[in-house]
């Protein structure tokens, strides 16, 4: 069901995170508004405000998953207020919707104003630990210990599905971990899927949010993630950490100081830029720096995922070779294009929508700033208009999966077009049938908008090219380099060869360039198509599998303790001589 906006008539359906495709679709009645916060609170507390006062709906409803409500519930409340309206319902899940009482919005005022009181006293709490951590001389670790046990931390605040990269990432080193013989001990603010149901969870619920501004959610929730942590290593004596950076977060510093346990650090990216460049600007930016620069500079080591990421961790003081480059990769029994008979298949685009006999064109990920589902979006638009009986003549359909910052403004530009359909997000779990289900893969991802050197380093990439299909992806750095045949501890392959490239690649951001690369693909035959999709396949399984990321990760920093040890040792033995 379309958004539609300004409403006069109707109702607005207000949830923390955008709903799910199915549950939208049980609101029939016609104007349907759906806001969420997760989408108003992007261009900050003001525009957010003058967005919901523009609307004039019959009635409100407020719902959600039942996680969601339980901790957004007093948000949504003072949103709803801002909406004029004089009939505001709340609904829990399968539950008919309650008119909301006078009493809930003072209520919901003096908790957020609890919250943010809090939330500050967290902020000054963090910065003393800081000051002291930064002053300190680097914690001596227990040396000659034999790395079974590891602590596998994820302190995000994830809401709504879980679902894109991210996910992806974290089953990938869990279960590789768990394949090379450790005991994994992995906590997470909720459950994280695809990993192996023999690595133990432990969830680390936040208490209450929000506050205002949203970084105090953050320093107020990793001091009890912390508290958390540490009963954990009483109990479960972890021989090294393995932490996923989280913005704010200095939980395996910590842990380092503290305990003597030895600390790897995975840094995908400063959050700090990210959150400058696209996403809301922090109002403590400062003090996120520097937690950012002190993670990296006390962790033993830093595993990055590209080039440019490694130069700068580099760049504010961290040894080269405490930094480990390697790229993301795939967990090759999940995406198995052999677990999928046609049957499966078949089932597969029926439940998406989409034509059986489809030439299938997909798209898996989150709509986000560098993605390029825009000018996907577009190169579709200007196909339909232009050049219909092509997309006819070849039966090529368009599947995006998935949903996010430009979800709505791919949404627009593709309305009311039949080659397309969007099922926005779906489980992680259900990303290998798709692709299975699929023809051809699209990675239209765009350069960064200020001109820096693109640092990413797509998990859909390496999910496609597992599973054998044809790719239609942009040349952009790295996303390149891996198209053209290159392998970890290799120099980059010049941008001109791509005689063995196991893609078609186009010019990033450009609507031409993409639009032949489809039309390419969609004239290619289908032995051609494969010859090209089984030498992405074998590139994948003998270079980008988590298997040997974990493997080259913990031979490195083996490696280190083992220098580390000789060093300390060799400390010892000059002190005795000189005494």
């Amino acid at each position: 069901m379309e958004q539609t906006t300004n409403s006069t008539t109707g109702q607005i359906i207000l949830s923390p995170v955008p709903l799910a495709p199915e549950v939208r679709e049980t609101y029939t009645e016609n104007p349907t508004t759906f806001l969420d916060l997760f989408s108003l609170r992007r261009g900050g507390v003001a525009a957010a405000l003058r967005t919901l006062r523009s609307y004039r709906p019959s009635r409100i409803i407020l719902t959600g998953e039942e996680a969601d409500l339980a901790v957004f519930r007093d948000a949504l409340v003072l949103a709803a207020l801002a909406i004029p309206s004089s009939d505001r319902r709340y609904a829990r899940p399968g539950l008919e919707p309650v008119p909301l009482d006078w009493w809930n919005f003072p209520v919901a005022l003096g908790r957020i104003l609890f919250g943010i009181t809090a939330g500050l006293a967290a902020l000054l709490a963090n910065m003393v630990r800081l000051h002291r951590i930064s002053r300190a001389e680097p914690a001596r670790l227990t040396t000659g210990r034999v790395l079974d046990r590891c602590l596998y931390l994820k302190s995000a605040l994830n809401f709504g599905v879980l679902v894109g990269g991210s996910v992806g990432h974290v089953a990938g080193v869990a279960n590789a971990l768990h394949r090379a013989g450790k005991q994994i001990k992995l906590v997470a603010m909720a459950k994280q899927p695809m990993v192996d149901s023999t690595v133990h969870q432990t969830l680390v619920v936040p208490d209450s949010l929000p506050a205002f501004p949203h970084e105090l959610n953050l320093f107020r929730y990793h001091r009890k993630y912390l508290r958390a942590v540490m009963r954990q290593v009483r109990d479960f004596r972890p021989d090294f950490v393995y932490q996923r950076y989280s913005l704010d977060d200095f939980s395996g510093i910590c842990l380092r100081r503290w305990m003597h346990i030895p600390l790897i650090l995975e840094f995908n990216g400063s959050e700090t830029w990210i959150q400058r460049h696209w996403g809301t600007p922090l109002r403590f930016d400062g003090i996120s720096e520097r937690i950012e620069q002190a993670n990296l500079r006390c962790a033993d080591l830093v595993v990055v995922v590209s080039e440019e990421i490694k130069k700068q961790v580099c760049s504010v003081g961290v040894p080269e070779e405490r930094v480990l480059f390697y790229p993301n990769c795939v967990d090759t029994s999940l995406f198995d294009p052999e677990r999928f008979d046609a049957a499966t298949l078949r089932r597969v685009r029926q439940d998406l929508g989409v034509p059986t006999d489809a030439d299938l064109f997909t798209f898996v990920g989150t709509f986000g700033r560098w993605h390029g589902t825009d000018v996907l979006a577009e190169s579709i638009r200007r196909l339909v208009d232009s050049e219909r009986g092509f997309l006819e003549d070849h039966r090529i359909h368009f599947l995006l999966v998935g949903d996010g910052l430009y979800g709505q403004k791919v949404r627009s530009i593709l309305k009311g077009i039949p080659f397309v359909s969007l099922p926005g997000f779906r489980p992680q779990d259900e990303t290998p049938a798709i692709l299975a289900a699929s023809d051809v893969c699209l990675s239209p991802h765009v350069p960064n908008p200020d001109g820096t050197p693109f640092f990413g380093s797509p998990t859909k990439l390496f999910e496609y090219m597992v599973m054998g299909k044809l790719i239609v992806a942009s040349d952009l750095d790295q996303i390149g380099w891996v198209l053209r045949g290159w392998r970890p501890g290799n120099p980059a392959p010049s941008i001109h060869d791509r005689r063995n490239a196991a893609a078609l690649l186009i010019e990033p951001g450009n609507l031409d360039s993409l639009i032949q690369g489809i039309h390419t693909a969609a004239e290619m035959s289908p032995s051609a198509r494969s010859e090209i999709g089984m030498r992405a396949r074998k590139l994948v399984l003998e270079s980008f599998t988590w298997d040997r990321n974990v493997n080259a990760v913990l031979n490195r920093f083996e490696q280190l303790l083992r220098e580390q040890s000789r060093t300390e040792h060799g400390a010892v033995q000059e002190n005795v001589l000189l005494t």
